[in-house]
């Protein structure tokens, strides 16, 4: 019988997560401190409805068993990982700002709802209140020694079910503080809700201009190309301003991730995934906002010039060229603009025909790649690496536009 090898590097992470119960009082205090920060960058914070608020408070006031938050020590203050929404309701409830609803399609607990529909917290019984107040909500503390990499990686892993946080809305909250990853977030601006204008007006405070006030009608295209998908929620659209500049930058990154002498300023490693190279590419331009130097990838004049292509092809692609396109799509297109962009392709100057066909390859990649390609187009798995990585389908997107519009002037 022969000896177990001894583990190395197991476990990932030695400190323990911590657990504890603690009232909703003693949260709300210190939100209202600032000691307890729910940043608006992480995702936007309305997605649920006043039935579903309501819902969530009804649990609260009969002691129903709720979800656990998870929060973290992130330079001197704590942050909330996961439970924003839920967490946001609770706030708003204590402080008077919302209002349980009273429709009678919001099914509620009978007879125990006379007391509470239809009323806000200073209206309940005291009794009620009470309830509320000492409500033991249940906070898990994740270690305070994790390094980013495998943050990102456990804030995903936890966020699987419900409405989760996406790999985009976690990637915007830690590189929250570059200006450039805050002008990547406004472009995912799709509607004038409450969150909208206090993204815009927090940019405006840090000198940062919303980038679609420049492109009116590609604006008005856009916020109908979104309104009222499901898809929209969180930060999807702005992912898919990201994936233009990754795929308009795909060798400046590929080159940065694979010499990791050139990574080491960088506090996040690259184990191969797709998600992680886009977390690299924000990391980058985090470090060249804080700490200047050569551009990697482009900042200031020059991002707002790259959002400015990726304007002017929306408004020709959803007003023309492929309309009635899902945003499901939304990531091919990001592809396709890239590739007519970086081949110095003239708006307007698309013939129907081979508007056809980029239709199609947005439709149906593979088929259009075995069509137009010699290796045809290659289906990634969350690899950025090899012949079907993220890296070789960026550059075929970029054959691929090339091939179509020369068989097609």
């Amino acid at each position: 019988m022969t000896e177990s090898q001894p583990l190395i590097g197991l476990p990932l992470v030695t400190d323990q997560t911590r657990a504890q119960s603690e009232n909703i009082e003693t949260v709300v205090a210190r939100l209202r401190s600032g000691r307890l920060r729910v940043p608006d960058y992480q995702r936007d914070n309305e997605q649920w409805d006043q039935r579903k608020e309501s819902l969530f408070i009804e649990s609260l006031l009969n002691n129903l068993t709720v979800p656990a938050f998870f929060f973290a020590q992130v330079e001197g203050s704590i942050e909330v990982v996961d439970g924003q929404q839920r967490l946001s309701t609770i706030s708003k409830f204590a402080n008077d700002s919302l209002r349980l609803s009273n429709d009678e399609s919001v099914v509620y607990l009978t007879p125990q709802s006379v007391h509470y529909r239809g009323k806000i917290f200073s209206e309940l019984p005291r009794e009620l209140q009470a309830v509320f107040n000492d409500y033991p909500l249940t906070i898990i503390y994740l270690p305070t020694s994790l390094d980013l990499g495998t943050k990102l990686e456990i804030f995903r892993r936890i966020n699987e079910g419900g409405t989760p946080l996406t790999a985009q809305d976690i990637r915007l909250a830690y590189y929250s503080e570059s200006k450039s990853v805050t002008l990547i977030r406004l472009a995912g601006l799709h509607g004038d809700t409450d969150a909208a204008r206090r993204m815009i007006a927090s940019a405006d405070a840090r000198d940062i201009s919303n980038p679609w006030q420049d492109h009116p009608e590609a604006y008005r295209l856009w916020v109908e190309w979104w309104e009222g998908k499901i898809k929209s929620r969180g930060q999807t659209p702005s992912e898919m301003f990201l994936w233009f500049l990754v795929t308009r930058y795909r060798e400046a990154l590929n080159n940065l991730i694979a010499t990791p002498a050139q990574m080491k300023h960088l506090p996040i490693a690259f184990r191969g995934s797709t998600e992680e190279a886009l977390d690299i590419y924000c990391a980058q331009l985090r470090w060249t906002d804080t700490h200047g130097g050569m551009d990697v990838f482009p900042t200031g004049d020059r991002l707002i010039a790259e959002f400015g292509h990726f304007a002017v092809w929306i408004e020709q692609i959803l007003g023309r060229g492929l309309a009635g396109i899902s945003v499901d799509k939304y990531k091919q297109i990001a592809l396709l603009i890239a590739a007519l962009a970086g081949n110095s392709i003239e708006v307007g100057g698309i013939s129907n025909d081979a508007w056809d066909a980029f239709g199609e390859f947005i439709r149906t990649p593979r088929q259009a790649g075995r069509k137009w390609l010699p290796s045809g187009y290659p289906e990634q798995k969350g690899r950025w690496s090899g012949e079907s990585g993220q890296y070789s389908q960026c550059n075929r997107a970029y054959e691929l536009a090339g091939a179509v519009l020369a068989q097609n002037p």
